[in-house]
């Protein structure tokens, strides 16, 4: 038999009782019940099934850990971006790499009332995991827990701990979480893989005698915005024989996605025109863009999405000259001479590049 007092509070437990010191390094989950309070109980570990981590996610895992090393005080990440990206990834990286410094994770998965003192009662080095925190804290009863958090993220109590915030939407964030890094050292905002990532997953997952569809794919990737589950499925779906056409058309991949270029048309006179912010949908077959710069005279152009094809040497999107149609208002042209209309109606296209415009770019690592 153990007995153990707390203030005036006396308790019997069976001798399976342990004390220990500190609490050892492994995972556990954060518990609420209104007869107990708050309590921990033993989770599984967070394991990283993948051979290969891509990207720079084992980088900011490094660096997370030495900074976090370096301060005496409570020292906070956030890790926002779509779902899909890598996030949960992230976390479990730097939950393994941590689990060799004897940290323990804990992991809290929603809020209840008193969650701040019970975090700020644990007097050792801990990572405190909140996973899609804007929801898990999001506003209720005209309460905002986030704005409870603040103090706990300040680092005013007696522990240090590593607090990492995992998001899907940064705009449901309590505004004084961003921008402050004494509250949130880093905010890592995970992006969609790039054409070079996709190039180095498609060459480790594809069959040898697929590997000829890898620029086809990177493309479509670029267009799509595709995360790391949709690449992994249509890995899968071609080791298994499908066309990369069939399986783009039967995945549980959003069709809705549109992405914002800049498109540059240059023409073998050496003239440059630009549609900006061309609103491009990669599942759709036609694009029809208006293009005008300075005092020239406007033009629209107009391709199929799917002849966009990616140069891997040059790392750019593009389109061959003979797939574009440039077409001119006809009232634009009806005060012109026969020689300026046939200047306009006969200058071939010499080359089109496609950029990702700002607007494209909204999920990337910030620090």
């Amino acid at each position: 038999m153990n007995v153990i007092k707390t203030g005036g509070n006396w308790t019997i437990y069976d001798d399976a009782i342990e004390s220990f010191d500190k609490l050892p390094a492994g995972t556990y989950m954060i518990n609420f019940s209104k007869m107990m309070g708050y309590f921990l109980t033993n989770h599984n570990d967070l394991e990283v099934k993948e051979t290969k981590i891509y990207g720079d996610t084992e980088k900011k895992v490094d660096k997370i850990l030495r900074s976090f090393s370096l301060t005496d005080r409570n020292f906070g990440v956030i890790l926002s971006g779509p779902k899909g990206v890598g996030k949960s990834l992230f976390a479990r990286v730097l939950a393994n790499k941590a689990a060799e410094n004897n940290l323990p994770l804990l992991i809290c998965s929603g809020y209840t009332p008193g969650i701040a003192s019970f975090i700020s009662s644990i007097d050792q080095e801990v990572i405190i995991l909140f996973d899609e925190f804007e929801k898990t804290f999001s506003e209720k009863d005209n309460s905002d827990p986030q704005e409870e958090m603040l103090s706990l993220f300040d680092g005013v109590d007696s522990g240090k701990k590593l607090f990492v915030v995992t998001c899907n939407e940064v705009r449901n964030l309590n505004e004084y979480l961003l921008n402050r890094p004494g509250r949130f050292h880093y905010h890592f905002t995970l992006t969609n893989p790039t054409a070079v990532e996709v190039d180095e997953y498609m060459k480790d997952k594809l069959d040898l005698k697929y590997q000829n569809l890898i620029p086809q794919i990177i493309n479509f990737s670029l267009g799509g915005n595709l995360t790391y589950d949709c690449l992994r499925a249509i890995a899968f779906e071609i080791n298994n024989g499908y066309s990369l056409e069939e399986t783009v058309q039967d995945l549980n991949i959003s069709r809705d996605k549109v992405l914002y270029y800049d498109i540059r048309i240059e023409f073998e006179d050496g003239q440059v025109f630009f549609a900006r912010n061309a609103c491009l949908n990669f599942y759709r077959d036609y694009c029809r863009e208006w293009c005008q710069d300075n005092d020239e005279i406007g033009f629209s152009i107009i391709f199929k999405t799917s002849d966009i094809k990616y140069d891997p040497e040059k790392t750019i999107q593009h389109l061959d000259p003979d797939k574009v149609t440039i077409q001119y208002d006809n009232s634009d042209l009806e005060d012109m001479t026969d020689d300026q209309k046939a200047f306009y109606q006969t200058r071939k296209v010499k080359s089109v590049v496609l950029h990702k415009s700002v607007d494209s770019y909204i999920y990337r690592y910030t620090i």
